[in-house]
Formats: C-alpha cells, structure tokens, sequence
C-alpha cells in the first residue's frame, strides 16, 4: 500500500514545461494540464504493471467522480515508443476517458524525480498537485483511492 508523501517546498516547479506525447502521437507540455483551478492527479503506469491493471477502473471512477468535484486524473505510461501500442490497448481495454501521456522510462522517471524530489521505485506511482500547480503529495505503489480523496479534502 502506498503512503502519500507531503512534498514540502517548491520541488515541484522544476520540470513544469516537460514534454510527453499523447498516444495519439502528439506532443503534449504538462505545464499545460497543472494549474489550471483543479486538482490534478498524475499516475504513473505501465500496461504490464499488475497493481495498475487492478486500479486502472478506480482511478477512472476517481476522474469521473472528480469532474464533478475539482479534481482531474492524468495518466503518464513509462511504456515509451517500443510499448506505445500496448499502452494504447490498455486504455482501450480499461475504458480510460482520461488524458493519458506516454514517455520513455528514464524520461519518465527523471520527471518524478525532478517533481517529487524522491528516487523514483516504480509503477504505480503518484503525484497530487493543488490548482495552482504545487505539487502537494507523491508516492509509489497500491493506494486506496478514499485516502487521495481524503487528503485532497484536508485543504
């Protein structure tokens, strides 16, 4: 189970203009996504990943849910260009409506890094940034999608 790390300080705006691509090819500016007046919840993925498999329909209900609520749910596939099409297929086969993003492994990883100021251990993980963009929380691993909420409500 995944505890969320409060990130304290400004760690987050180091790479707010990192760029991913859509999985329809596209280039696509996560500066772009944060900060816009809502809650946004950045998970991290990989289609081989059994926990994300298991929370891929919690976390569309949480985007769902949240649409309603402030809050918005972006995927980032770590899967890269070799695993593009897998990654496209596990959207299709989850019914992800959310905005999902893919990049290379390392690209990824030094992303989370860069915003978290943690080492980054693997998929799933997490980042929780406020409306205005600051990163609030990170984490790797299964979390209850109740304590994100939870924590979002705190504020």
């Amino acid at each position: 189970m995944m505890v969320l790390c409060v990130v304290l300080g400004s760690v987050g705006n180091v790479s707010a203009g990192t760029t991913f691509m859509t999985l329809d090819g596209e280039v696509a500016v996560l500066s772009d996504y944060r900060g816009q007046g809502y809650w946004l919840v950045v998970m991290i993925w990989s289609y081989d990943c059994p926990v994300c498999q298991r929370e891929a329909g919690e976390f569309q209900a949480l985007h769902a849910r949240g649409q309603k609520n402030n809050l918005r749910v972006l995927g980032l596939s770590l899967d890269g260009q070799v695993g593009a099409m897998m990654a496209w297929a596990f959207v299709a086969e989850y019914n992800l409506d959310f905005i999902n993003l893919i990049g290379e492994p390392s690209e990824v990883a030094d992303f989370y890094t860069q915003e978290s100021g943690q080492p980054f251990r693997g998929t799933p993980s997490l980042l929780i940034f406020s409306p205005t963009g600051v990163l609030e929380a990170a984490g790797a691993g299964a979390v209850e999608l109740r304590r994100i909420e939870a924590f979002i409500q705190q504020f």
